[in-house]
């Protein structure tokens, strides 16, 4: 039996003395027992049992067949499956006419391997997981092994599943013409399908077909579905995300009349069939296994919970954490110069080191970044005439962008080509050549992002020894993404991503990408047909639940000297900003210091402890919790929370929306506890709207909920702060980014506090009480030290405001 401990990160404890961990943090009460369920792969004769916080499966080989026979939501006590037919968990064509079926009797099992899944960071390694393999062998209809590959990881996530599909034949080849890829056997109960072909959630009271909504066009038949939330009407359910492209492509370039061919698979939920399945589609995708050839075939994501549509997509997102290894995700802003650059301008000689470093720089910001055409060809490493003025070497640059704190990034083609040319990528000695000068420039210039780009995922229509027509662009898709994760896992402070052009071009109006695109710790770009939206906010939010959030990209990123637009930025991974540095228009002084002070706060410890941790909704517009979804309406409001809810972070932001004020469902908080809440809203003029909003159950948090009113400030953005109260008496509710660490001690009706931080900082602490609801704004000088101590009274607390 495998069995590791639920991690548990402790919050804030009610003792009369708080000492400051970094920041204020101190002992929790450790969670129930019933909240500490280990993660487990349990084996017992042929039988495993997979096992989590909310998730228990269990694996079956008899007679010579595999079944999934159970899949139990242990947040909601229900076992999903219940129909026959869907145990019987992937079928598999061959040549057109001979069948395998995992419980068809035919397979002979081989050595079980248990394998703990591991995360690579910049501060370690960890365990996020726990993974079964399960080789099954046959000869007859042919020869074949399929190493079914079932992963559970920790806390409240899910099951991926997967299959290694081996060729065991020595002189011939053998096609996979169409698939199952999983099954599940849920019952067809009253329910609410909420699915997606671009990213705009639809849903359905009925069945979901593997067929286009429209047959109008080549765009139009390639539009099937690709993920689906299942939510019965006794408020629970499950999700099946399926790790796929947007669209295939068809040719490079030409076939205009269905350039656009589907994604390799897509979803059918109760359509002719009384279980719900992932099913390739062979004009799509048909793998061709070569004589003793092993490839991975396509992987499935299954989560359960208990609640609605957002507790569903919550679950996905608590999923994709592990699955994707995330970590240090609190958003990354960079400049890039494609929009002052492009392939046509020579900017000033040392532009770089004069004028886009030094004000990203006073930004604040955290990468500098080059954009396509800065290289002789696409396909070397080597800077070209028109850029070498302004940035000398790659390793000059590198040095000096790293030697002012920041991170170099840059666009470089895996391909080497423009959009349907270049190598072919489902050559493995191609992404060898590439990652070979990756890793130099890694090495030499100090790189730590790449974009990948273009049309990359052509298809190669002619036979050769590494691929087939039929299977050129899936194996593109699979070593791409495989190429990304071994350079994240040999070099964890490596961070990908991977554009929507990478499937089709041209795809201007409407691209999202699939879960095929999201490499470990990485992200992507995604328009999520929104038509003529630019990468904001809105497509962004679109994509909770959809794909990671933590993929999520913005492009507008801008010294607008707006909090509104600021405090957006926070809820995407990564953020673009593409204006010249050198225009004192587009960066004007007071927008650069604004964007300072914003970044200073936002990077500090305790801000980024929370920003790391996982983005959760909390209101993103009219009815954003159905199918009624006014996403233009907002306002948008979102948190974060550490593990033991003891502390919350709180963004509202108007921008792109109409509304103004929402009374909103804090649903993430612990009902039974007492929090603290203060608004530590950094305004357009630099200064704090600090005040102390008063004490609340997490219950009140819930019903009737918190009032944001986006009017109170210059512009509509508003940060608040949320934290449990330790006790009755007064406490230290928040302290600024300057304070590195407190204690805290009560002497009788007051409270001595003791603040270490930066030398000489003006700062600011909040003090309240649950007991009388009552809070006070105190500002601190620091000594040359950096230390100060501050004596709040009983009568100094006010009223929340």
């Amino acid at each position: 039996m495998i069995n590791i401990s639920r991690r548990v990160l402790l919050g804030a404890t009610g003792t009369a003395v708080v000492a400051g961990l970094g920041g204020g943090d101190a002992a929790a009460a450790a969670p129930a027992a019933a909240d500490l369920t280990p993660l487990s792969i349990t084996a017992a004769g042929s039988s495993w049992t997979l096992e989590n916080d909310v998730l228990r499966v269990v694996v079956q080989f008899t007679a010579g067949s595999l079944t999934l026979s159970s899949v139990f939501n242990k947040a909601a006590g229900h076992e999903y499956q219940t129909v026959a037919a869907g145990k019987r968990l992937f079928r598999y064509d061959f040549n057109g006419a001979r069948s395998v079926i995992a419980n068809d009797g035919g397979w002979t099992l081989g050595t079980p391997v248990t394998a703990p899944i591991t995360m690579f960071s910049r501060t370690g390694q960890s365990t996020v997981g726990q993974q079964l393999r399960l080789p099954l062998t046959r000869t007859a209809p042919l020869p074949l092994t399929v190493t079914a590959v079932f992963e559970i990881y920790e806390n409240r996530a899910g099951l991926r599943f997967f299959t290694l599909l081996r060729n065991n034949d020595t002189v011939n080849q053998i096609t996979v013409t169409a698939s199952v890829v999983f099954a599940l056997a849920a019952a067809n109960l009253a329910h609410t399908l909420n699915f997606v072909t671009v990213a705009r959630w639809q849903s359905t009271t009925g069945a979901l077909a593997p067929t286009p909504a429209s047959t109008a066009t080549a765009a139009a038949r390639a539009e099937l579905p690709k993920k689906v939330l299942n939510v019965y009407t006794g408020n629970h359910g499950w999700s099946i995300s399926p790790e796929l492209n947007w669209k295939t492509q068809h040719g490079n370039g030409n076939h205009p009349t269905d350039f656009m061919l589907p994604p390799f698979a897509s979803i059918n939920a109760w359509s002719g069939i009384d279980h719900v399945l992932v099913q390739t589609n062979p004009t799509a995708l048909q793998l061709v296994l070569f004589p003793r050839e092993e490839f991975e075939y396509l992987a499935v994501n299954l989560t359960v919970f208990a609640g609605g549509n957002v507790e569903g997509k919550m679950a996905d997102a608590e999923h994709f954490r592990k699955r994707f290894r995330y970590n240090h995700v609190t958003a990354l802003f960079n400049t890039n110069d494609f929009g002052y650059r492009g392939s046509t301008r020579t900017l000033p000689t040392n532009y770089y080191y004069t004028t886009v470093i030094p004000k990203a720089a006073a930004a604040g910001l955290d990468m500098v970044m080059l954009d396509d055409f800065w290289n002789t060809t696409r396909d070397t490493i080597t800077p070209n005439a028109m850029i070498t003025p302004s940035i000398g070497t790659l390793a000059k640059l590198g040095t000096a962008i790293t030697a002012a704190g920041m991170q170099f990034g840059l666009w470089f083609s895996l391909s080497g080509g423009n959009h349907n040319l270049g190598r072919d990528l489902a050559d493995p000695a191609n992404l060898a050549v590439k990652r070979t000068q990756i890793e130099s420039m890694m090495s030499s210039a100090k790189l730590t992002h790449q974009m990948v780009d273009l049309t990359e995922w052509w298809q190669n229509e002619t036979t050769t020894t590494h691929s087939h027509a039929s299977d050129n662009v899936y194996r593109k898709a699979v070593l791409c993404r495989r190429l990304l994760n071994d350079l994240v896992e040999a070099h964890p402070t490596f961070l990908p991503k991977m554009t929507t052009e990478l499937d089709i071009f041209p795809t201007q109006g409407n691209r999202i990408n699939g879960l095929m695109h999201v490499a470990y710790n990485g992200w992507t770009t995604s328009a999520a047909g929104i038509t003529g939206e630019t990468l904001s906010l809105q497509p962004a939010l679109l994509l909770f639940g959809h794909l990671p959030m933590e993929a999520a990209y913005m492009n507008n990123g801008t010294m607008s000297g707006k909090m509104e637009d600021y405090y957006s930025f926070m809820a995407a991974r990564n953020v673009k900003f593409g204006d010249d540095p050198g225009n004192a228009t587009l960066w004007p002084t007071k927008g650069i210091n604004l964007m300072a002070t914003f970044n200073r706060w936002r990077k500090s410890p305790r801000v980024v402890a929370l920003t790391d941790d996982l983005f959760r909704p909390v209101y993103l517009g009219t009815n954003w919790d159905t199918a009624a979804w006014n996403l233009t309406s907002g306002p948008y409001v979102w948190m974060y929370t550490n593990d033991a809810r003891s502390r919350a972070l709180m963004i509202a932001t108007g921008v792109g929306g109409t509304a103004t004020s929402v009374t909103a469902d804090l649903r993430w908080l612990d009902p039974a506890a007492t929090y603290l809440v203060s608004d530590i809203t950094l305004d357009d003029n630099g200064t704090h709207t600090y005040a102390f909003r008063g004490a609340f159950t997490g219950a009140k948090l819930r019903t009737p909920g918190f009032p944001i009113n986006l009017k109170t400030n210059t512009s509509r953005g508003k940060a608040f702060w949320i934290e449990k109260a330790a006790g009755t008496g007064p406490q230290v509710q928040y302290a600024d980014e300057r304070v590195t660490s407190w204690t805290a001690q009560a002497s009788g009706t007051d409270l001595l506090v003791h603040l270490t931080g930066t030398a000489n900082a003006a700062t600011t602490i909040i003090v309240a009480s649950s007991g009388t609801n009552r809070g006070v704004v105190r500002a601190v000088t620091l000594n040359a030290q950096g230390v100060a101590d501050v004596t709040v009274h009983a009568a100094d607390l006010l009223p929340p405001v």
